[in-house]
């Protein structure tokens, strides 16, 4: 038999076999998803001999297993009332009593049944495995007990200091600063020093670089090599906020030996995806347990965003005598892609919970946020809430102060929000207009002094402010796509909507940009962010419109047309603002409520704002948002917990 991926299929592949078979024998169960539903109805092949209702059920339950996969999760519930609510975006409710019957004789595993041809137990080669009141796709489980089995081996290991009596004068040189460290920060510091895996999770402010940056003093002063050490994040975006962080800290930190060593050979941090060395070409990584890392001590930040596959990726790269360093903020969205790892490593492993926000001090609007963020990630808008948010009735009463929320639905307030905050983010401040209208010089292929401090000037107003939005898609009008595509017209002065699938025809200068895809040849990563200006690059064709962005100490200029993956960005998802920080962010909110609407997502939004965030939708549908979770089923907390107790 052959055992199916449950990620290997295609919609090219599914609309090949419905035109073969003129919709007999394809599925037709879901339609708006190809995919699971085509590979439901191959696992089902897989089970000759069953009924023509139960190849269905079977059908149906595959197909939800893929989605939930889709949705983050390692494994599907079956519980009689999840499992209701999975099949039930199938329209398949009324396949539930069949379904009974099939994991019963699935739990049964009678060879002789058709049905032990697909659902087999776990350590069994088959396209689903049932394990307790769970379904697991054979590849997921996999997946999951050997990330768990690399942690445990981890955690057993003893991984020698190469100064172990260094320790103590290191923590004493670097714990009264400047800046001086939380008894907090010195825990972390001291664990990732001295264990071979050590989670820290905290919020923003609560002193995560500064971690990072006292971590590097230590390891130089006990006399480490910096080639030794790594330092990484799961996009291009984290990687250089981390970058100019560290800096930022290095250049304010007191002046010893160690500090003017790090000034100079500092690790810079990496993609992830860049340190194992992803090859796009071959699909591979270089980096695995047969050509392990080099490095003895390996530091991620916003491990939150990183999915099992690729932290798993990332164990197995692992050298035997490596310390492995997480660093997150365990609230926050879960990765994208299946599993919520770091926060099932934190809710199950010792880990260092940093509490004290360390950056608002006296700055009321800060700590106003704080608190409100601290309440939404409580589950409850509660006086806490209340006495931080100032209530906005008009989009004329908001300040952009502090944090408000304009309890109205968006399709009534929208349209004069966005010229409000236009005015005051965008058009007013500096020197913007002038910025953006004006014609740059590329000299042998750089800016030189004057050009270069303009474009830089360009780039930080832009990345002050952004609408963080939960949906994507323009169809909803209170989505990224959908209010990127009114101011572009704002900014273009047209109103026009001509857009060539979902990228519009037409970038004016001054525009936001965001990569949507690695360009490997550029070095441009998803989630990199720039800007339009108009260029002449000196080679007699005159201006013409390109993207700007940071690449390291210089700035790149690349022509928009040939960019195919870049989109405005005064919108973005709150997935997509992951690993940035912004003064001041205006959430937006649907009309109607819908999944995606978690109090994971509303925290994460609110966390990415410095000074200022604004809650644009009605108060019903925020406290909605703010009851429910962000439900990733997985075991990998289940089995970590087993391991360490």
């Amino acid at each position: 038999m052959t055992v199916l991926s449950p990620l290997g299929t295609t919609r090219a592949r599914f609309l090949e076999a419905r035109e073969r078979s003129d919709g007999g024998d394809a599925p037709t169960l879901l339609d708006d998803d190809f995919e699971a539903t085509y590979l439901g109805s191959e696992i089902a092949r897989c089970a000759p001999g069953l009924a023509p209702e139960e190849t269905r059920a079977l059908t149906l339950l595959a197909a939800a297993c893929v989605v939930a996969m889709r949705a983050g999760s390692t494994r599907l519930p079956l519980d009689e009332a999840r499992l209701l609510e999975a099949l039930t975006l199938f329209h398949g409710a009324d396949a539930v009593p069949v379904l009974r019957s099939i994991l019963k004789r699935a739990r049964a595993a009678n060879p002789a049944d058709p049905v032990a041809a697909v659902i087999g137990r776990p350590g069994e080669r088959k396209p689903l495995l049932i394990e307790g009141d769970w379904l697991y796709a054979e590849r997921m489980r996999a997946l999951e007990d050997r990330f768990c089995a690399r942690v445990r081996s981890r955690l057993s290991r003893i991984v020698p200091l190469r100064d172990a009596r260094g320790l103590g004068r290191a923590l004493s040189a670097i714990a009264a600063g400047p800046p001086a460290l939380t008894e907090e920060q010195k825990r972390a510091v001291r664990g990732a020093l001295g264990a071979p895996l050590v989670l820290i999770t905290g919020g923003p402010g609560t002193g995560k670089t500064t971690i990072v940056v006292a971590l590097l003093r230590a390891l130089a002063w006990m006399g480490e090599p910096m080639d030794a050490v790594a330092i990484a994040a799961p996009t291009g975006k984290a990687a250089q906020r981390l970058r100019d962080a560290i800096a930022s800290g290095l250049a304010s930190g007191s002046h010893d030996i160690a500090q003017a060593t790090l000034s100079t050979i500092a690790p810079l941090p990496q993609t992830l995806h860049r340190l194992l060395g992803w090859s796009p070409g071959s699909g591979r990584f270089a980096r695995h347990e047969n050509d392990p890392l080099p490095h003895r001590v390996v530091v991620v930040d916003e491990a939150s965003m990183v999915d099992l596959a690729l932290m798993d990726r990332l164990m197995r790269a692992l050298a035997d005598d490596a310390r492995l360093v997480l660093l997150g903020d365990a609230d926050q969205l879960p990765s994208v892609e299946a599993g919520a790892v770091f926060r099932d490593c934190c809710a199950a492993l010792p880990s260092v919970r940093l509490s004290s926000n360390l950056r608002v001090g006296s700055d009321s609007s800060g700590r106003r946020i704080v608190a409100a963020a601290r309440a939404v990630n409580g589950g409850v808008l509660d006086s806490q809430f209340n006495e931080a948010v100032a209530i906005r009735r008009s989009a004329r009463d908001v300040t952009f102060d502090g944090i408000e929320h304009l309890a109205a639905p968006w399709s009534e307030v929208g349209e004069e929000l966005l010229d409000r905050w236009w005015h005051v983010h965008v058009a007013a401040p500096g020197d913007f207009a002038a910025h953006a209208a004006r014609t740059y010089r590329l000299k042998v292929g750089s800016f030189d002094g004057a050009e270069r401090a303009q474009l830089q000037a360009l780039l930080d107003h832009q990345s002050r402010s952004r609408l963080l939005c939960a949906a994507r898609v323009r169809s909803i009008p209170a989505s990224a796509e959908a209010i990127n595509e009114q101011l572009l017209g704002r900014l273009s002065g047209s109103t026009s909507r001509n857009w060539r699938g979902r990228r519009p025809l037409a970038l004016a200068p001054g525009a936001p940009v965001m990569v949507e895809r690695n360009d490997y040849e550029r070095h441009l990563f998803n989630g990199d962010q720039g800007v339009i200006a108009r260029v002449d690059s000196g080679e007699g064709d005159g201006p013409e419109l390109m993207a700007v962005f940071r690449q390291g100490d210089s700035l790149q200029a690349f022509p928009a047309d040939a960019l195919a993956h870049i989109v405005p960005s005064w919108a973005m998802t709150v997935h997509k603002a992951q690993g940035s920080e912004f003064d001041g962010v205006v959430i937006v909110l649907p009309d109607a409520d819908m999944p995606l609407l978690t109090r994971e997502l509303v925290y994460t939004a609110m966390t990415r704002a410095r000074r200022s965030v604004l809650i644009v939708g009605a108060v019903d549908l925020l406290a909605r948002a703010v009851s429910r979770t962000a439900e990733r089923h997985s075991g990998i907390a289940e089995k970590l917990g087993k391991l360490h107790g």
